[in-house]
C-alpha cells in the first residue's frame, strides 16, 4: 500500500510539473488507461461564477472551482481502482484529487510512517478532516496539506502536491482553499 502511494504522488507531481511552459493539449495525460483518456481538459463551457470556474474531474463524478484560464485538469489515474486527477489551481500550483479507500486517521498515520519521499517530522495544522504535515527531505522543509471529503458516499483525498510540498502552512492553507468547492458534477 505504502509503495502504491508513492507511486502516486511520484504521477501527480510528474503530471504537475511536466506541462509547465508547454500546450497541455498536446502532451498526453499518462500512459495506459489514463492517456486513453484523454490529456489535459480545459474548464467545460465557460461556466464562471465570480471569479471561479467549474472544472470537471474526467475519472470521477467531481467538479471544482477554481480560477479561470488555468490548464484544466489531467487523470492521473493508475486503473479503475486508483482513480486520481490533479487540477490546476493558478499561481503555478496544483491539488490532486483521488478517491480514498481509508478514513482520516489512517490517511495520517499514512503520513506518519513516511520514512523515504515526505519523511514526517510534525503536524502543523490539525483539524477533524484537513491537516498540514511538515516533512523534511535532504535538510529542506516542505509542507503536504491535505482535505478528506466524503460526497455521494464515497471518500476522496485533495491534497497539496509538490516533490518538495510547498513552502510554508499558510501557502498550503491557501492551496487547499479549491478543496471546499469540490462536489458531485
Amino acid at each position: 500500500m505504502r509503495k502504491l502511494v508513492v507511486v502516486m504522488a511520484l504521477l501527480a507531481v510528474a503530471g504537475c510539473n511536466s506541462n509547465k511552459g508547454e500546450d497541455a493539449a498536446a502532451k498526453p495525460a499518462g500512459s495506459g488507461a489514463a492517456a486513453a483518456k484523454g490529456a489535459a481538459e480545459a474548464p467545460k463551457g465557460g461556466e464562471a461564477k465570480g471569479d471561479l470556474a467549474d472544472v470537471e474531474l474526467a475519472s470521477m463524478p467531481l467538479k471544482i472551482k477554481v480560477r479561470p484560464g488555468g490548464m484544466g485538469a489531467m487523470d492521473m489515474s493508475l486503473d479503475e481502482q486508483h482513480k486520481s486527477a490533479t487540477v490546476d489551481i493558478g499561481d503555478g500550483a496544483s491539488l490532486n484529487v483521488s478517491e480514498a479507500k481509508e478514513d482520516f486517521a489512517a490517511l495520517k498515520k499514512g503520513f506518519e510512517g513516511d520514512t523515504a519521499l515526505f519523511p514526517f517530522k510534525k503536524w502543523a495544522k490539525e483539524g477533524p478532516n484537513m491537516a498540514i504535515v511538515q516533512f523534511e527531505n535532504a535538510g529542506k522543509t516542505g509542507y503536504i496539506g491535505f482535505v478528506l471529503k466524503e460526497i455521494g458516499g464515497k471518500k476522496y483525498v485533495c491534497k497539496t502536491t509538490g516533490l518538495d510540498g510547498v513552502p510554508s502552512v499558510e501557502v498550503a492553507e491557501k492551496n487547499l482553499k479549491p478543496c471546499e468547492t469540490l462536489a458531485a458534477k
